[in-house]
């Protein structure tokens, strides 16, 4: 089987989750016995073929007004031109066509599109490739990718992203089985009218990436100590819930707990945080090594106010034996270990302390972490590959028929 896959970035371009779940399913289709090719969008450079762990790769420099993965910044109508052109870009679309005459896929599997073009999926029916598209963000409803505002989640559409986002809804007919990262994210999609024809669609969580050597954990302070040493791990913004967490904590005064902030983010309101949560037991550690991050902690807190499509975060601190109490949107709820219940409500802020007192009685068990290490391996690299190899063998047998958008629900 021969698989060519289209993400906006690819190794060593790395700027999240996506192009770490899309560099592990290359390389573990690779070690399945597929052929596997990859196509992504580079701001520096020419076009090029490189190879990487047996995956060759294609990078196509942008051809639109400037390269959005950096830190210049621009105006508002610039943005609007930029992503006027990103919808269709015509001549990134003549690249991929080139592409996929030359290598003639089997299949093609799209992730992240911005950068690249959704004429992908003209090329790819045209050619008669069945395509499989994973849905890990919101770009193909909204140009943030996030449906974030004000820094509060959108609980549908708004009329602009609605008109902007009409092509590609429209465009993604062409998909023949479509894949989430969560239901959440994926039901999204299908409630708003996008893969009305896709003859699949299910979930297939990404995974965490093993650590070659890991440490052994700390031993935990709450038994020696009585200190809870909690987490917080990821990009420090707004929309994370960070504010949500501190204002619980310092109000708090049932619990003897330390809190370390693991990760960058704007310096002005870094800055803000740390004038505002003046308190020393409030630790902001910068760019953290995730494994070494989470040996030194008890228990990891993920209070995002936004509707993140996954929780990669929390199966990494599973990995580690670590207990995670998150916030009740998105798709992290699907995530948490089911039989911990450590989830809390968002618009109940207060209820974040009542999980955490939780999460220390759990720790009491000296079979939790195991437990919580037993679960990760649910979300191993060998279970995601397994089952895009599943889905990709199904599509190559199944065509699509229509199926009315509004009466199809997520299956797992």
């Amino acid at each position: 089987m021969k698989i060519l896959i289209a993400n906006t970035l690819y190794s060593p371009d790395m700027v999240g989750g996506a192009e770490i779940s899309t560099q592990i399913l290359a390389e573990g289709l690779v070690a399945s016995g597929a052929e596997v090719c990859v196509v992504c969008a580079t701001g520096t450079g020419v076009d090029r073929i490189s190879e990487l762990n047996g995956v060759k790769i294609y990078r196509l420099r942008l051809n639109n007004f400037y390269w959005p993965h950096n830190s210049t910044k621009h105006s508002r109508i610039m943005k609007m031109i930029w992503h006027a052109v990103d919808v269709h870009n015509v001549l990134m679309a003549l690249k991929l066509k080139r592409i996929i005459q030359r290598e003639k896929p089997d299949i093609v599997s799209t992730s992240n599109l911005a950068c690249l073009s959704i004429g992908i999926w003209r090329l790819s029916k045209q050619a008669g490739v069945p395509i499989v598209h994973t849905a890990r963000d919101y770009y193909l409803m909204c140009p943030s990718s996030k449906m974030l505002s004000h820094n509060k989640s959108c609980e549908r559409q708004c009329g602009v992203c609605a008109r902007y986002t009409g092509p590609k809804r429209t465009a993604s007919q062409r998909v023949d089985a479509v894949i989430g990262v969560s239901r959440f994210v994926l039901q999204k999609h299908i409630d708003s009218g996008y893969f009305a024809n896709a003859s699949t669609t299910g979930v297939i969580n990404d995974c965490y990436l093993p650590m070659q050597g890991e440490l052994p954990p700390v031993a935990s302070n709450i038994a020696r100590e009585g200190v809870v040493r909690l987490g917080v791990l990821g990009r420090v913004s707004p929309e994370k819930g960070i504010e949500v967490l501190l204002d619980q904590l310092c109000r708090d005064s049932s619990l003897n707990w330390t809190l370390t902030i693991g990760g960058s983010g704007d310096a002005a309101y870094l800055a803000t945080l740390k004038s505002t949560f003046n308190d020393p037991r409030i630790h902001f550690a910068g760019h953290v090594v995730p494994a070494e991050f989470l040996r030194r902690i008890d228990i990891l807190v993920v209070p995002s106010k936004w509707n993140e499509p996954f929780g990669r975060v929390t199966v990494e601190a599973y990995s580690h034996g670590v207990p995670v109490v998150g916030a009740n949107t998105g798709g992290i709820p699907e995530v948490i270990e089911p039989s911990s219940n450590l989830i809390f409500d968002i618009d109940q802020p207060h209820t974040v302390i009542d999980k955490i007192h939780e999460a220390v009685r759990l720790l009491r068990d000296p079979q939790t972490p195991t437990r919580f290490r037993d679960y990760a391996q649910t979300f191993s690299p060998k279970a995601m590959v397994d089952a895009y190899l599943e889905v990709y063998k199904n599509a190559l047998k199944v065509r699509p028929c229509p199926i009315a958008a509004t009466q199809r629900k997520v299956t797992s």
